[in-house]
């Protein structure tokens, strides 16, 4: 008999916004999880202890990952080895040999071996750890605070593997068996095929060639990198572009959620509007991905000019050339497409901006990004903004694509974006049909994306401004502001603040599992600014537009 698990759908006040941390910090919300959400308790201290030990803790993440492998197999926990078979090859960076040698409670780097040994014998004995295993872990080089996390860690570990094994919890990862060693390497007798990424003993390196991270500056790094285009993406590059984007999004933007796979699949293989993509993914020499970049090639009249890049390298990984080599790729793509502008989107004054930087991009247009918790807002507030008469205009709204009626006045509303602040960015200008608007509705559906919609309509049937949200594939509790407008002989009437007002209440009522809306706004669009602070918004980080002239072939 299994224990009831929570479904986050229909989860209510602490509950769901414990789950929502728990989507923060694992990028899903595992079965496991939603056994621990009977006691909120255990689930929030369940969080606070990996959301502690993975940000300030000392141990890299290949060996976090090795020391839950061992443990696992100690335990008989096929749930818990299959969770961490599938982190630990596919976001720590261990190879399938490393996986197997670390359930076996063996590592090639003596540091490493010296963690797993005090961790195996911590798990094998409950704790009654030798004198001479002790100093054993002192001679490889762990401090007394080290020692203490390892035996954090098998703690924390055998708790999980109780609790998935009490509570026959259903394996929601690829299936690995602690009875399985079908032509495995025995980690005891036969070394790996490759030698293991070198541990250091220190977390405060300043070697030129490690990452600024100090989680990932402990691993020394291949130096061979290969860079392959791709046609089309296979469920396994997928995977791979998944794992490289979570890893650099969780080190350049710490707190912001990051897409599952499943978005990710849907961006790399389902079409985009008025543009084509073109994608390279490069590997390690053993096969491990480490950057990807996609292109995004303009189609439509007005923008033939343009592309946009998306590239990201793991962070361990960098200052190796691998980013190098996917935007000199990129370039050449752009060339090719007779392309002479190339945009990206960074965080402000990161390594990003940085790295751009030092290639010839210039910042082009410097962006504002805000969040608007809507349970921390003035629910009555809100009520009445949207609530208020706008004598002349009336709200409408709706889901998906636009009705058939009003798709021709959303058109024109849409081409009041096109005298938005950009800056000094090239981006060029769209012309908006009725056509068009319907294709974006399809697009953003394709992908497995809902699309929102509130407008004001002028008694004239003109539509005189509209926002629109999308909430992700998977419902997650944070949504995204796509455009907001107000046409421009309309404006100066509080249409802006209206709409919105409109939306976060649509928001709450349609879709109570919906907690933060993120925006953006370029700092010298002041009016719409105003009208989010008005509203609640709230800084939250700051990104700029990046843009490469590229000298085009005469």
């Amino acid at each position: 008999m299994s224990l009831h698990t929570v479904e986050p759908e229909i989860a209510t006040g602490e509950t769901a916004a414990l789950f929502t941390a728990t989507h923060r910090a694992l990028g899903v919300i595992p079965n496991l999880t939603r056994v621990m959400a009977n006691s909120p308790a255990v689930l929030k201290g369940y969080l606070g202890i990996v959301t502690t030990l993975s940000a300030e803790g000392t141990l890299p993440a290949q060996v976090r990952e090795s020391i839950a492998l061992l443990v696992a197999q100690e335990n008989g926990s096929d749930y818990c080895l299959s969770v961490h078979a599938f982190r630990g090859t596919r976001t720590a960076g261990l190879s399938a040999a490393e996986a197997t040698g670390a359930r076996r409670g063996r590592a090639d780097d003596p540091w490493a071996a010296a963690v797993l040994e005090l961790a195996a014998s911590t798990v094998r004995d409950r704790g009654t750890v030798a004198d001479e295993q002790l100093a054993a872990a002192r001679r490889a080089g762990l401090s007394d605070g080290q020692i203490v996390e390892v035996i954090a860690h098998v703690a924390l570990n055998v708790f999980t593997n109780y609790l998935a094994t009490a509570a026959r919890v259903e394996v929601d990862w690829p299936l690995v068996r602690h009875t399985d060693w079908t032509n495995a390497p025995s980690a005891r007798s036969t070394p790996s095929v490759r030698s293991a990424p070198r541990i250091r003993r220190t977390t405060n390196s300043t070697d030129s060639t490690d990452s600024t991270d100090s989680t990932t500056k402990a691993i020394t790094l291949p130096t061979s990198v290969h860079v392959k285009p791709l046609q089309h993406v296979s469920a396994a590059e997928a995977v791979a572009w998944h794992q490289v984007v979570q890893a650099s999004t969780a080190h350049d933007l710490p707190g912001v959620p990051t897409p599952d796979l499943g978005q990710i699949q849907a961006q790399l293989t389902r079409p985009a509007l008025g543009s084509r993509r073109l994608m390279w993914l490069a590997t390690s020499t053993d096969g491990v991905p480490v950057g990807v970049a996609a292109l995004r090639v303009f189609t439509s009249p007005g923008q033939e000019h343009l592309a946009e890049v998306d590239l990201h390298v793991d962070p361990a990984h960098r200052r190796l050339g691998t980013g190098s080599l996917l935007l000199s790729a990129v370039a050449a793509a752009c060339r090719a497409e007779n392309r002479r502008s190339l945009i990206a989107t960074a965080p402000a004054d990161g390594p990003g901006e940085a790295f751009g930087g030092r290639r010839g991009f210039r910042r082009a247009l410097a962006l504002s990004h805000l969040l608007l918790r809507l349970d921390e807002t003035d629910r009555a507030d809100v009520l009445r903004i949207a609530d208020a008469e706008h004598p002349g205009y009336r709200l409408t709204g709706w889901t998906g694509t636009v009705p058939d009626g009003l798709a021709a006045a959303f058109a024109a509303a849409k081409n009041a974006m096109n005298d938005a602040p950009v800056g000094d960015l090239d981006y060029g200008s769209v012309a908006w049909d009725a056509d068009r608007v319907r294709a974006m509705a399809a697009v953003v559906a394709d992908r497995g994306d809902t699309l929102l919609t509130v407008a004001a309509v002028h008694d004239s049937g003109a539509m005189a401004g509209y926002t629109e949200i999308v909430i992700p594939h998977g419902a997650p509790p944070r949504v995204q502001q796509y455009d907001t407008a107000v046409v421009p002989e309309h404006r100066g009437h509080g249409l802006g603040l209206w709409v919105k007002a409109a939306m976060a209440s649509r928001l709450r009522a349609e879709h109570p599992g919906v907690v933060e809306i993120e925006t953006d706004n370029a700092d010298d669009n002041v009016h719409m600014l105003a009208v989010n602070h008005r509203l609640g918004f709230r800084p939250y980080r700051r990104t700029c537009e990046l843009q490469l002239d590229l000298d085009l072939p005469a």
